[in-house]
C-alpha cells in the first residue's frame, strides 16, 4: 500500500508531514531526517506531533492535490447527504459529489485524497508511538500527554476510514465485512497490507482509544483545544461506540467528554462557529494568519460571508422539510433566513415586478431592499447571491475577506446528542435520555419561560433526538455517515433541491440494499498494494 502513509516528515521546525513517493501506502519516512534523530525526546516528539495537528487543517503538497484536509473532508461528508444543500452549480466546487459520481468511482482523486489523508496521520503518529516503545524511553507526563494524543489520532483516523469505506457495523456483517488496512507498524517489510474486517478495525480503534485514555490519566494538560486532551480522546471512544452500536460505553462516554463544557448562549451560538476557543469546543483547528488556506479554506465551502466565488454564487441552504421542524422558539432556527431573497433565479417584468423565482417580494424595489439588508447584516459583498433558506451559522469573522478562521472537529452538544440517542438506544432508559435531549435543546430557546416538550413534534423519542442532532450538527460533517448508520434511504423531494442539478444524488435506496454508499477504495491504492486486488473493492 504505498504512496499514503507515506514520508512523515518529522523535521525539528514541525513542518506539516506531506511528501511524496513511488509507493502507496509506505510506512516510514523516507526524508533525510531520520526518526531516531528526529524522535529522540518528547520535546522533539512533540514538534512531530504539531505537525500532525496542522496536517488535520493544513493545505496539502501531495501531488497534485491542494486541498485543505478536514476544511475539505468535512463539508464532504455533508454534500451529497440530505440537509446541507447547494442552491446551485456555482463555480462547480462539488457538483460531482452532489450527483454521487465522485465516492462511487475510484479514480477520482477525492477519494485518493480522504485515503491519504487518514493514512499520513495514521503513519506519522505510528513513528511517534513506534519510537518511545523501540527507544524504551521513560514515560513522563510529558510522554503521555504525546502517546495520548497519537493514540486518539491513530483510532480517530481508522475510524474514519472504516465508516467511509465499509458497511456499517450495525446493520452488516462485521466479523466478515471488508474494513479497510490496520497500519501499527514502522519496520520493514515496507508494504502494504490487507483489508481488515470491520470488527478487526474496530477492535484497533478501540484498544487504541483505550490506551489514549489511560496515558491522558497521568499527563501534562493539553495546550490548548487544537491538541487532544482526555475529553477529546473520550468523545472519540463516544464515536466508535455509538457507531458500533455499544450504546453503553457511548452514553458513559460521551457523558464524561462533555462534563465541564457550558453550552453556548444564544449570542455565543450566533458568532459564526469560527473560534478554536468558543466555549462549546473540544477538539478544534487553530489557523493562524500565516497558514491561511485562502480558497481551499473551510469557509469557503460552506461558510456564508467568506469572499470567495464558492460562497458569493452558490449559497447553501437547509432541507426545508428539516426547517419546518424548528420550532419558532429555538434560536437555532435564525442561522437559516427562509426568506432571504432569491438572487439565482428571480425574474422581473419590464415594470419591475417579480414575475418568477420569488413569491416572497413582489417588486423589485422590495426584493433588492431585502437583499441589502442580508448583505449588510452578514458584512458580504455586493458580489455575493442570497437564497431562500440559505445558512448564516457559519461565518468569518472579518466577513467579506478570506481571512483564516478556525476549523472545528468536535463540540459538546455533540456528547449531548450521542448519550441521549444511546441512552434510548437502550431501552429502559427513556426517562434519563429526555433528561439528556431536553438539556440541550432547553439551552437553544429564544423564551426561557417555554420549556421544551420532547412529544412536540409527535415523533418517537429517538426519531426526536434524531431530529434534534440534525438541526444541532448541521453542516458539520457528520450527516453521511449518520444517515449509514440509521439505515436511511435518501430522498431529496421537497427539500428544496434542484433535481436536474443533483441526478443521481437526488434519490438513493437505504445503505443496506445499496452498496453505492461506501466511498470505493483509491484504484492506485489497488494498483500499488499486492494484498488488495480488484475483487477486493467495494
Amino acid at each position: 500500500m504505498n504512496k499514503y502513509i507515506k514520508r512523515a516528515v518529522f523535521a525539528f521546525m514541525a513542518v506539516s508531514i506531506m511528501g511524496c513517493s513511488d509507493d502507496f501506502l509506505e510506512t516510514y519516512p523516507t526524508d533525510s531526517v531520520s526518526t531516531t534523530e528526529a524522535l529522540s525526546s518528547p520535546k522533539n516528539m512533540m514538534a512531530a506531533l504539531n505537525g500532525v495537528h496542522r496536517a488535520m487543517y493544513g493545505q496539502s503538497t501531495f501531488e497534485d492535490y491542494s486541498l485543505a484536509a478536514e476544511g475539505y473532508i468535512l463539508p464532504m461528508m455533508e454534500y451529497g447527504a440530505s440537509d446541507a444543500l447547494h442552491s446551485t452549480s456555482g463555480n462547480g466546487w462539488f457538483r460531482s459529489n452532489l450527483r454521487w459520481l465522485v465516492h462511487t468511482d475510484p479514480n477520482r482523486s477525492d477519494m485518493e485524497y480522504v485515503w491519504y489523508h487518514h493514512y499520513n496521520i495514521i503513519g506519522s503518529v505510528n513513528n511517534i508511538i513506534n519510537a518511545a516503545i523501540d527507544n524504551e524511553m521513560t514515560v513522563t507526563p510529558e510522554l503521555s500527554n504525546i502517546l495520548g494524543q497519537c493514540y486518539a489520532y491513530r483510532a480517530w483516523a481508522h475510524h474514519r476510514l472504516v465508516t467511509l469505506y465499509a458497511k456499517s457495523y450495525t446493520y452488516g456483517t462485521p466479523a466478515t465485512d471488508p474494513g479497510v488496512p490496520i497500519m501499527t507498524k514502522t519496520a520493514a517489510p515496507f508494504e502494504g497490507q490487507a483489508r481488515a474486517s470491520v470488527e478487526a478495525v474496530y477492535t484497533q480503534c478501540e484498544n487504541d482509544i483505550k490506551k489514549s485514555i489511560e496515558y491522558f490519566e497521568n499527563a501534562t494538560k493539553a495546550d490548548d483545544n487544537s491538541h487532544i486532551s482526555m475529553k477529546t480522546a473520550k468523545g472519540i471512544a463516544a464515536r466508535i461506540a455509538l457507531t458500533k452500536g455499544d450504546y453503553v460505553n457511548a452514553a458513559t462516554y460521551a457523558n464524561e467528554a462533555r462534563d465541564g463544557f457550558a453550552l453556548k448562549s444564544e449570542n455565543e451560538y450566533k458568532q459564526g462557529f469560527n473560534n478554536f476557543e468558543d466555549t462549546e469546543v473540544m477538539w478544534a483547528g487553530d489557523i493562524v494568519p500565516d497558514q491561511t488556506t485562502y480558497y481551499r479554506a473551510w469557509f469557503y465551502y460552506i461558510g456564508t460571508n467568506f469572499n470567495g466565488s464558492q460562497n458569493r454564487g452558490n449559497p447553501k441552504f437547509i432541507n426545508h422539510e428539516l426547517y419546518k421542524l424548528i420550532g419558532d422558539n429555538d434560536y437555532r432556527k435564525d442561522m437559516w433566513l427562509e426568506t432571504a431573497p432569491n438572487t439565482i433565479d428571480v425574474e422581473f417584468d419590464d415594470d419591475g415586478n417579480v414575475i418568477s423565482g420569488d413569491d416572497n417580494y413582489a417588486t423589485s424595489t422590495e426584493f433588492w431592499a431585502a437583499w441589502r439588508n442580508v448583505v449588510d447584516e452578514y458584512e458580504m459583498t455586493t458580489s455575493f447571491n442570497t437564497y431562500p433558506y440559505m445558512s448564516v451559522k457559519f461565518r468569518n469573522a472579518n466577513g467579506g475577506t478570506i481571512d483564516p478562521d478556525d476549523v472545528l472537529y468536535m463540540r459538546a452538544s455533540e456528547m449531548y446528542l450521542i448519550e441521549a440517542e444511546a441512552l434510548a438506544m437502550q431501552g429502559g432508559k427513556d426517562t434519563e435520555a429526555i433528561a439528556v435531549i431536553t438539556e440541550l435543546a432547553n439551552a437553544r430557546r429564544k423564551d426561557n419561560t417555554v420549556a421544551y416538550d420532547v412529544t412536540a413534534r409527535g415523533l418517537s423519542l429517538i426519531e426526536e433526538i434524531k431530529v434534534q442532532r440534525r438541526i444541532e450538527l448541521w453542516g458539520e460533517g457528520h450527516r453521511w455517515v449518520d444517515m449509514k448508520r440509521f439505515d436511511e434511504a435518501l430522498d431529496l423531494t421537497n427539500s428544496g433541491a434542484d433535481e436536474t442539478l443533483y441526478q443521481k444524488g437526488f434519490k438513493q435506496d437505504k445503505p443496506s440494499i445499496n452498496s453505492d454508499w461506501i466511498y470505493k477504495i483509491p484504484q492506485a491504492e489497488i494498483n500499488a498494494n499486492p494484498n488488495i486486488s480488484e475483487e477486493d473493492q467495494n
